[in-house]
């Protein structure tokens, strides 16, 4: 397996502060108008829905917040896919109480 490293540029404290990133938004519920997905599909680029491979990928919101990972879709069995849905979970409550434990 090839491995990577990936540095910091010159000039900059992190790689965040190189690339910009908005973070995760927990407890904002699970309704929102417009979200994206991000990942690599398994069947290759310049498809239509993302399919198989893109388990972990972002969803995230028009303002660049992550609101949840994408983790499966329903299918009628392992092989034939139901829609192009995508679901993962919510960060409401139970998330925000993770992460207020871990923080103390």
């Amino acid at each position: 397996m090839a491995t990577c490293n990936v540095t910091v540029p010159t000039g900059y404290t992190s790689l965040t502060a190189a690339g910009g990133a908005r973070g995760y938004l927990f407890g904002a519920g699970y309704d929102f108008p417009d979200v994206f997905s991000s990942g690599f599909p398994g069947e290759g680029y310049n498809r239509t829905d993302m399919g198989e491979g893109v388990s972990g990928g972002p969803i995230f919101t028009t303002d660049a917040q992550i609101i949840s990972a994408n983790s499966h879709y329903e299918s009628e069995d392992r092989v034939t896919r139901k829609n192009d849905d995508l679901f993962g979970s919510e960060h409401g409550d139970q998330a925000v109480a993770v992460i207020n434990e871990i923080n103390n």
